[in-house]
């Protein structure tokens, strides 16, 4: 049985992607030669006011407050982080990145070095919902995940869910981010502004009527295409092999808000975001080839090239209304709209191929389209002081609307082609949910979540049962224990494990049934004494109706036939996770552990369970910040995880006529064991008039390990394989300056 299609990077021997491939590695090697010597950690979140930051007591009691609810919360896998969460660890390449702090808890794999995956208890990455003030994001990075698209300068906190999910959630399988931004002060005018190396920040909030009405607003821009300018004109200064190499990279995104109050207890809000990536790379080789095999018809000289110009991003605006009807019952509603586009243009051609004096050539683009717009409900009731009661409504309406035109030319030969797919989906759900108080030692939560998906020619009617228990066995332990179903139907169709823009999300269809997960966790939650606290938690999770790509080798997934380009498969996954940690006034002291196993089966593909690539048997984060001084932070952060596994050829058989690799089995490979350590500080000077000024250094990969990332394969002269770990990320110094005000 032949893996290669499906199991190496899904389609990489493709003559074209070897093309690409070149100009992406020329790319690469200069973004990352530039990033080596120039880059900067981003400054720090504006965390509490001035005041506040003077009071050291005043952030320790409100993380022990954190730790204590967290504790008396009956949820399993429930963590919440604070906007001050975001200030102490290790920035890479831009901001404080929300996805790389979400990385470091126990059960999450975050896949690729450096990249914003997220495998949450042995996910896909692709079922994860990102819940930007209540409005779904698909976009959530910038290049490929090397930078977060979220802003932590606006970011108020963070819910995260990897079991135990409300029955308000629903629409991914995994786990749920849910994050609120900050509304602007409605008395006074603040602000920040951050200067990097490699990219800026500015916000600025305060009131528009005092006390009735205020703005937040919040800027951030790369400037790596002006850093990368001058470093590509030194290396094209030096190629001595005719090629010109070519490239530019920038993103931004904007954050707007504006609240009104009407009364303390009756609120309405506008909120905005936008954010675009554009790529664009090139390499042009200068060739001379003969214009027969023999040589006589003399030699023809051209250039060859490719070009590619990506862009992408997300559009979202929502309006959001809080509103207290009576002491024991409140509403919140929300109407918005998400958009997410991505256009790939894609140009080659080739002299070498060309022998006859033809002009060949191949210019192609995709275009990928989903558009949303909906509105949420939901009430909150206390009928009891022992029952909290929660029900509400959501409607949405999808548009998928993916396309790809392409345009090959040999001579005067042209040969267009052009396809695309059309589907609006209607998504409905109601759910219901009662917190109840069963004597004192005793929470039940009990929900249900009904939803049902509208799609030509099919409708999916789905029950999403959920159910927790907390036991208080003592007044510092407590036992957990949850059970949820999830269905997902949007699926991230891609002929790659890489997050990159050339996917395109399609809806679950007569076809393609969306896909589930049944999930039970439980643990032991402990707050011992001198303020140490220890967490057990275990999971057992079955995933079904997953999607892996079975077509011919290919950059941009099929449309025409893919519901059955696709094979479909189910995956499991178990493991034990543990936190311990320990913080007084002045000294925090977290350690992650998680022991997993993540498996897939896929029967049209192996016969068997086999790992997931993903499936890191031991992961382990030490982190700890030191607050030196009231003007001095230092942090640390060591992080260990098992090598990720890949499919690789094992040998090659010689049938007489052809030498063909074979592949024993699906990821069947082992890579080295990963393991860095990012080190960094803070320095703060608040003026007499409260002017905060904040230098910030960094080391990403302190003693420079070479972790490996991908295995490139090559044969011997006598047919034998032989195998190269491959290594992206040396150390990486970081450095910015920020002004608060």
């Amino acid at each position: 049985m032949d893996f290669r299609r499906i199991f190496i990077f899904r389609g990489l021997n493709n003559p074209l992607i070897s093309h690409m491939g070149k100009i992406t590695g020329g790319f690469l090697t200069t973004f990352v030669s530039c990033v080596t010597i120039c880059m900067s950690a981003a400054a720090q979140e504006d965390s509490l006011k001035v005041e506040e930051r003077r009071d050291s007591i005043t952030e320790a009691r409100i993380t022990a407050e954190k730790y204590a609810e967290e504790a008396s919360s009956s949820r399993t896998g429930h963590s919440r982080l604070e906007k001050t969460d975001f200030i102490y660890g290790n920035v890479v390449f831009s901001s404080p990145d929300l996805i790389k702090t979400l990385q470091a808890l126990p059960g999450i794999n975050p896949g690729t070095e450096l990249m914003s995956g997220l495998y949450v208890h042995g996910g896909e990455g692709s079922d994860n919902l990102f819940l930007l003030d209540g409005v779904p994001m698909y976009q959530i990075s910038h290049l490929g995940g090397l930078f977060s698209s979220f802003n932590t300068d606006v970011i108020d906190h963070l819910d995260f869910y990897k079991s135990g999910f409300p029955a308000r959630y629903g629409s991914r399988m995994s786990s749920v981010a849910d994050i609120t931004t900050r509304d602007g002060d409605f008395n006074g005018y603040h602000g920040n502004f951050m200067l990097g190396l490699i990219d800026g920040r500015i916000r600025f909030e305060g009131p528009i009527v005092r006390d009735r009405t205020s703005f937040n607003i919040a800027f951030r821009r790369s400037w790596l295409d002006a850093v990368l300018a001058p470093v590509i004109n030194i290396v094209n200064r030096k190629n001595e092999k005719g090629e010109t190499i070519g490239g530019t990279y920038n993103f931004y995104d904007l954050n707007a808000s504006v609240t009104h109050r009407f009364a303390p207890d009756n609120i309405l809000s506008l909120k905005f975001y936008h954010g675009r990536d554009h790529l664009k790379l090139q390499l042009d080789t200068q060739q001379s080839v003969p214009s027969d095999e023999s040589g006589i018809g003399g030699m023809l000289s051209g250039t060859d090239n490719l070009h590619t110009d990506i862009s992408w991003g997300n559009t979202l605006a929502s309006l959001n209304w809080a509103y207290r009807i009576r002491d024991n019952l409140g509403m919140k509603s929300v109407m918005y709209y998400s958009g997410s586009k991505a256009d790939v243009r894609y140009y080659w051609h080739d002299l070498e191929s060309d022998k006859t004096g033809l002009d060949i050539s191949m210019d192609e683009t995709n275009r990928s389209r989903i558009n949303d717009i909906a509105v949420n409900t939901d009430f909150s009731w206390m009928p009891h002081k022992s029952h909290h009661v929660r029900f509400g409504a959501s409607y949405q309406f999808h548009i998928y609307n993916p396309s790809r035109q392409s345009l090959a030319m040999n001579g005067s030969a042209r040969d267009a082609d052009s396809s695309s797919r059309h589907y609006t989906g209607h998504e409905l759900a109601l759910y219901a949910e009662d917190e109840i108080s069963l004597g004192e030692r005793i929470t039940l939560n009990a929900g249900l979540r009904y939803a049902m998906f509208g799609v030509s020619g099919k409708v999916w009617h789905r029950a999403e049962p959920r159910l927790s228990l907390m036991v208080k066995c003592s007044n510092a332990m407590d036992f957990k224990v949850s059970y949820t179903e999830m269905n997902q139907f949007a699926h991230l169709v891609s002929t790659t494990y890489l997050d990159i823009p050339t996917n395109c999300w399609l809806p679950s269809t007569s076809k393609v049934a969306p896909m589930h997960s049944r999930q039970v966790a439980g643990g032991l939650y402990c707050r011992l004494p001198h303020n140490f606290r220890i967490n057990v938690e275990g999971w057992y999770k079955t995933m079904d109706n997953l999607l892996e790509y079975s077509g011919a080798n290919a950059l941009f997934p099929p449309l025409d036939t893919w519901e059955t380009s696709f094979n479909k498969g189910k995956g499991r996954s178990y493991g034990l996770e543990t936190e311990f940690g320990w913080h007084s006034d002045w000294l925090f002291l977290t350690a992650y552990y998680t022991l997993s196993w993540s498996r897939r089966k896929f029967d049209d593909i192996w016969p068997d369970w086999y790992s997931h690539r993903y499936d890191n048997r031991h992961k382990l984060t030490l982190m700890g910040t030191w607050k030196v001084s009231r003007s001095v932070e230092l942090y640390a952060s060591w992080n260990y995880h098992s090598g990720n596994w890949m499919t690789v050829a094992s040998h090659i058989y010689n049938s007489g006529e052809v030498f063909d690799r074979i592949y024993t089995k699906p990821n069947n490979v082992n890579l080295p064991d990963y393991h860095r350590l990012d080190l960094g500080a803070n320095f703060r000077k608040i003026s007499a008039k409260g002017i905060e000024h904040v230098w910030n250094i960094g080391i990403y990969n302190a003693y420079c390990r070479k972790n490996v990332v991908f295995v490139a394969v090559d044969e011997r002269e006598d047919k034998s394989l032989y195998g190269t770990g491959r290594a992206i990320f040396p150390i990486i110094p970081s450095f910015s300056y920020t002004l608060k005000f």
